[in-house]
């Protein structure tokens, strides 16, 4: 586990980070679950993505700043990532 966010903003999207650089900004509006489900998996962990290393609750106008290790600075507005919307699947 990485962390928990507390959504306070209704039009709030999930980022999630890897440490490899990738990142995914998700839609918060997910069905409701019956009792016994298994959540929504926002991301897959690989090789390629590595282990994530942040989450935060995000909405268009808010700007990120990503820092490596090499000291290199990325600024990008939110508004610039695409929404993924993601296709359910029924378990059964």
């Amino acid at each position: 586990m990485i962390g928990m966010v507390c959504i306070s903003r209704e039009d709030a999207n999930l980022l999630v980070v890897s440490e490899k650089g990738y990142g995914k900004r998700s839609d918060l509006r997910l069905p409701n679950h019956t009792s016994g489900g298994k959540g929504v998996k926002t991301i897959n962990v690989t090789e390629k993505t590595g282990k994530l290393v942040a989450i935060k609750e995000v909405v268009d106008k808010d700007d990120l700043m990503i820092i490596n290790n090499q000291a290199s600075v990325l600024e990008l507005a939110v508004e610039e990532l695409r929404v993924m919307v993601e296709q359910l699947k029924e378990s059964g």
